[in-house]
C-alpha cells in the first residue's frame, strides 16, 4: 500500500497517540524484543501491532 508523506505522517500520529493513550510502554518485553503481558493479552497484541506499523512507516 502506498501513502503519500501527508498521509503518513497523520497515521504514525495517530499510531503514536493510541499507543500512549493506552500506556503501552508499561508493558513489559520479552527475550524477543515483543511486548507481552499474561494479565492484559490484547494490550500486548495492540503493541506489537503498532510497534510493526511504525517500523513499515
Amino acid at each position: 500500500m502506498y501513502f503519500d508523506e501527508d498521509e503518513r505522517l497523520i497515521i504514525e500520529e495517530a499510531l503514536q497517540l493510541l499507543w500512549e493513550e493506552r500506556g503501552l510502554d508499561k508493558l513489559p518485553i520479552n527475550d524477543a524484543g515483543k511486548y507481552y503481558d499474561p494479565d492484559y493479552p490484547d494490550d500486548a497484541r495492540m503493541a506489537n501491532t503498532i510497534s510493526c506499523l511504525l517500523e513499515r512507516f
